[in-house]
């Protein structure tokens, strides 16, 4: 299944769209499964490319032509691994693993009012969000801010302040959740709101 409008996902994550744009988008994507999966599949590429400087940029040239030849000794080692831990998720009677759940801060800024919650998940690329928001004035244009534990900071996402409560709203960073301090979200006003665990 395809849509004619994932072209539009890439300019949306990167706030390249204007309000009217976003709003018409955010319409369509509420019911199109192939532009969410495409969102899920490029929301990790803002926080990613947040972390590239101008040299790592500059040198992209340098990248060698063919990658290097696959390790097969780690390769079989990999394989063992896996086996030892099938034999011993068999032998002690578990055949589901599951995975704990998502860390969920939540706060509500008395200034501003605005109620939010975001919950974390893990990922090998850093930390995908979810986040949802109440109390958001109409028509703003919203960005998340994730600060890390180091002192480093990475925009997280953008989007449009039409949305209802229950509505998630994706994001994403190259911090793994240990290493998020804090994020904030704001509009072209200033901080809405500050979510810390």
């Amino acid at each position: 299944m395809s849509c004619q409008h994932t072209v539009d996902v890439g300019a949306y994550l990167f706030g390249s769209l204007d309000l009217k744009e976003r709003s018409a988008f955010e319409r369509h994507l509420t019911g199109c499964d192939a532009c969410q999966a495409e969102m899920l599949r490029l929301a990790p590429l803002p926080g990613l490319l947040g972390r590239l400087s101008l040299e790592d940029v500059e040198n992209l040239d340098d990248i060698p032509e063919c990658p290097p030849e696959p390790n097969r000794h780690r390769h079989r080692v990999l394989i063992a691994c896996a086996a030892v831990l099938v034999v011993l998720a068999l032998a002690g009677g578990i055949f589901f693993l599951k995975a704990p759940p998502a860390p969920t801060w939540a706060a509500q800024d008395q200034e501003t009012g605005i109620e939010a919650s975001v919950a974390m998940v893990t990922r090998s690329w850093g930390t995908e969000m979810r986040f949802k928001l109440a109390n958001v004035k109409p028509g703003a244009r919203c960005k998340v801010v994730v600060f890390s534990t180091g002192g480093q900071r990475e925009i997280g996402g953008w989007w449009g302040s039409d949305h209802g409560y229950d509505e998630e709203i994706p994001g994403s960073t190259s911090f793994r959740v240990d290493q998020i301090d804090h994020l904030e979200v704001s509009d072209e006003s200033g901080i809405l709101v500050t979510l810390r665990p």
